[in-house]
């Protein structure tokens, strides 16, 4: 019996975490990246804002939702030792945190463990980071301050670098809470390949194959793979507008917002735990388990 193909929706360098543990539960492990990230057109008030962060005149939080929009803040930075100046900016001139955990400075806010290593590899620290919930939600429920409490509320603000997809979530839940939200484009998501993709590193040598996004369409409605690992609700809909896809297809989505795409195309998914290869994998290996055509969508936990 030849190995189940699963269908992973990201570029084959990110796909691979979740590729390695797909084989070792021996399932051949495919890429479409279907979607590409890329600078705005006008990338100024990008670079204007990463300038306002190593220099923060009031106290201000960075609030990183994605390891794309770090890769876009690269891209702009007018040196290669960006992450470095602005975690200098984060620890203070001493090159220690100022007391009372930065508040007079810049802090740096992550969503989750991908954008937070993302930062890291630029040699950026990050001061928050849910614990629980890796989305806009999950930032809002443990975010660390009321703004209100301390002396200097009014001028307390949050840089918020984010997709031009992205929700209001985050950026009314923080001006509800009385900050002074500067949100801006960092990335643009379009369909691959992109006019100004944001750039990338080579592909590993063990990364998936990769299909473009006609063979992705084409084996979703045809059965040609057995499960697809969906990772954003665009790609849903790059995937299954005007599609439709083979009733024996399992389908796993990374997080809620996903899912909720995927059920307004009338899939029924697995929705994995937490966004994370392990946790992807785990839902892989549940929706493989499904029958066929089950229209009962579930969330897999892990321990």
């Amino acid at each position: 019996m030849s190995a189940p193909r699963v269908l992973v929706t990201r570029d084959p360098a990110a796909a691979l975490p979740l590729a390695v543990l797909l084989r070792e539960c021996g399932c051949e492990p495919l890429a479409a990246r279907l979607l590409e990230a890329q600078l705005p057109a006008d990338t100024r008030p990008l670079r204007r804002l990463l300038r306002e962060a190593t220099e923060p005149a009031v106290p201000t939080w960075l609030c990183v939702t994605s390891a794309t929009t770090v890769a876009a803040l690269a891209a702009v930075a007018e040196s290669p030792d960006w992450g470095a100046v602005l975690d200098a900016a984060r620890r203070g001139a001493s090159g220690s945190a100022p007391a009372g955990g930065g508040r007079l400075g810049l802090r740096t806010a992550s969503v989750g463990a991908a954008t937070t290593r993302a930062l890291g590899e630029y040699g950026v620290g990050v001061d928050f980071a849910p614990s629980s919930a890796s989305s806009a939600a999950g930032m809002l429920a443990e975010w660390p301050e009321d703004p209100r409490a301390v002396p200097s509320a009014q001028t307390c603000r949050v840089l918020l670098p984010v997709s031009s997809l992205a929700s209001r979530t985050l950026q009314d839940g923080l001006t509800d809470r009385g900050y002074r939200v500067e949100r801006v484009s960092a990335y643009e998501t379009v369909p691959a390949p992109a006019a100004r993709p944001l750039a990338s590193g080579p592909v590993p040598t063990d990364a998936p194959p990769e299909w473009t996004s006609e063979h992705a369409r084409a084996a979703c409605a045809t059965g040609a793979v057995a499960a697809v690992v969906v990772t954003a609700p665009s790609r849903a809909a790059a995937l299954l507008n005007g599609n439709t896809p083979a009733e024996d297809v399992a389908w796993v989505a990374i997080g809620e917002p996903t899912a909720q795409a995927l059920r307004h195309h009338g899939v029924a998914p697995v929705t994995a735990a937490q966004p994370t290869p392990d946790a992807l994998a785990a839902a892989v290996g549940a929706a493989l388990r499904r029958p066929a055509g089950s229209g009962t969508s579930r969330t897999t936990r892990t321990t």
